[in-house]
């Protein structure tokens, strides 16, 4: 071991960046001391690890104080020192934390999967969107056909008991309307349209590139009335069936609406010939018959003609009364469509 003393006549650059610096006065930076050091083979352990020492920047004591060098220590805590010997400034600074290659290859590599599991899950979200779509097309669909049975569930006063139900896809949309018949066949032909025309046209501003075809349907029993379709300019077209279909589809439909009528049971009703001319039988009770006034018999004959009419609007109807037990006449009537379609009894 050493322990012998060395005197020291001149504080130089070099000592000053060990952190050795004596003053007396605010001039004391120009001035020079002499200091005894000792140097007793000073060691320095760092977190248990014994550090390395220069000889020529060995740690010393001078009056019982023990001087380490700055720059030493710096060093062991990761810190830049720097001198300025014109301004005599020591600068202490933080050093950027040292990032092995093993690091940063790792963390690359990290980056590169997490980018991966990025592009598959983007991927995998990109084609739930897409299905997303489809279901949206059907569910627009469920969602109008709501509305539109809101909206049509009274169509004022003319029909009641609307039952709309859409099927298809945004291209393509089939309309089923069910109504009751009587309402229906009540209306003229520009009401029939218009009715169909305001919800084409609620379904073409959700829809702007559907093509449109429905069928309008008896609520009671589900049998066909008429189709529509759209043209070009989304404008409907009513079409009708041939003159047999309807004369017998309109036959049935009248025997359902006027099976019984106030004061009248039984009532059986045959239509025959075409669409100009049509011959109409009413058989009825002869008792209940008679026991009518005129002008309700007029009026009973009037609600019939009048849905023949509606079908059939320029019809001459030649009409008979007859006793269904015995087949007798009791009255005979007609009307004009071609003039205002008045029932008059013979």
């Amino acid at each position: 071991m050493k322990r012998w003393k060395k005197p020291i006549s001149v504080i130089s650059a070099s000592l000053l960046i060990t952190g050795v610096l004596f003053t007396t006065s605010a001039d004391a930076s120009q001035m020079k001391k002499n200091i005894e050091a000792n140097y007793q083979n000073i060691k320095i352990v760092n977190n248990g690890s014994s550090v390395t020492i220069d000889p020529q920047t060995e740690p010393f004591i001078v009056n019982g104080t023990t001087f380490i060098p700055l720059r030493l220590m710096g060093e062991l805590y990761n810190k830049n020192v720097v001198w300025d010997g014109t301004t005599h400034t020591i600068t202490v600074t933080d050093k950027e934390p040292q990032i092995s290659q093993s690091v940063v290859t790792s963390l690359t590599t990290q980056i590169a999967e997490k980018n991966a599991k990025i592009s598959q899950l983007q991927a995998e979200l990109d084609k739930l969107k897409a299905e997303q779509a489809k279901k949206t097309d059907v569910y627009g669909l469920d969602d109008l056909e709501d509305k539109l049975n809101d909206d049509y569930y009274k169509y004022y006063k003319d029909l009641r008991d609307v039952e709309i139900t859409l099927s298809g896809d945004k291209k393509k949309i089939s309309v089923r309307i069910d109504v009751n018949s009587k309402d229906w066949n009540n209306l003229s032909s520009s009401k029939q349209t218009t009715f169909l025309q305001d919800i084409v046209d609620d379904i073409i501003y959700k829809f702007k590139e559907a093509d449109v075809t429905g069928t309008i349907k008896d609520a009671s029993n589900s049998k066909q009335i008429t189709t529509f379709s759209i043209d070009s300019k989304d404008k409907v077209k009513l079409n009708s069936s041939s003159t047999t279909t309807t004369l017998g589809s309109l036959e049935k439909q009248l025997n359902k609406d006027y099976y019984d009528y106030s004061g009248i049971d039984d009532i059986e009703i045959t239509l025959k010939g075409d669409k100009n001319d049509i011959d109409l039988t009413i058989e009825v009770n002869s008792s209940d018959w008679k026991s009518l006034k005129d002008k309700e018999k007029v009026k009973f004959l009037q609600y019939i003609v009048d849905d023949i009419l509606d079908e059939y609007k320029r019809a001459y109807i030649d009409g008979t009364v007859k006793d269904y037990s015995k087949g007798s006449k009791l009255d005979t009537f007609y009307a004009d469509g071609d003039d205002y379609g008045y029932v008059k009894i013979d």
